[in-house]
């Protein structure tokens, strides 16, 4: 008798997509596990970089702490500068009138001599009184106010009240604008 299999092409669609089930299965497989691994190193790389965040807002925290902490020498460090600033402009004012006092004193040499001094802060200027002793020293310290050399060193120079006294010396006042160091 002849058997007759009527099931042969069946049998062997069926081990084809037997095989095609496997190779999908086993891609999936492969898809799966590979998805799995990267949500993990996302995971990981999410955690890792709170981490940092969290160690870089301690850091933050402790910076401003230490600036703070800071804050009082800061504070005092500003405060000398400023008073060395106004220390300093004190002595270049003081400097600026020693420089014109002895200026005049030298030119005047012992023709005259200087009486006394008034500063005016405000315009930055200096008033001289000069004594001389006789006419003839006086007209020597005229000329020499007048000179080309003085007007040099000092532009804004201005004479202004000459008196006698009882005992014959003349006094001439001098306002003059002091030079300034910038």
């Amino acid at each position: 008798m002849i058997n007759i299999n009527f099931l042969t092409n069946r049998v062997n669609q069926k081990g084809k997509q037997k095989e095609k089930d496997v190779k999908i299965f086993r891609i999936s497989t492969y898809v799966l596990i590979s998805l799995i691994v990267l949500m993990v190193a996302v995971f990981a790389f999410k955690l890792w970089n709170n981490l940092q965040i969290s160690n870089t807002d301690k850091k933050i925290k402790e910076y401003k702490a230490s600036i703070l902490g800071q804050e009082t020498t800061e504070i005092g460090y500003l405060i000398f500068v400023n008073k060395i600033k106004v220390i300093s402009e004190i002595y270049k004012k003081r400097s600026n009138k020693q420089e014109a006092m002895n200026y005049f004193a030298d030119v005047f040499g012992d023709k005259a001599e200087i009486a006394g001094m008034s500063y005016q802060e405000d315009q930055g200027g200096l008033i001289l009184q000069i004594d001389s002793s006789n006419v003839f020293d006086l007209q020597d310290v005229n000329n020499t106010l007048d000179s080309q050399a003085l007007r040099q060193e000092y532009e804004k120079l201005e004479k202004s009240v000459l008196t006698r006294t009882d005992t014959g010396n003349y006094k001439l006042t001098l306002k003059l604008e002091l030079k300034t160091n910038d």
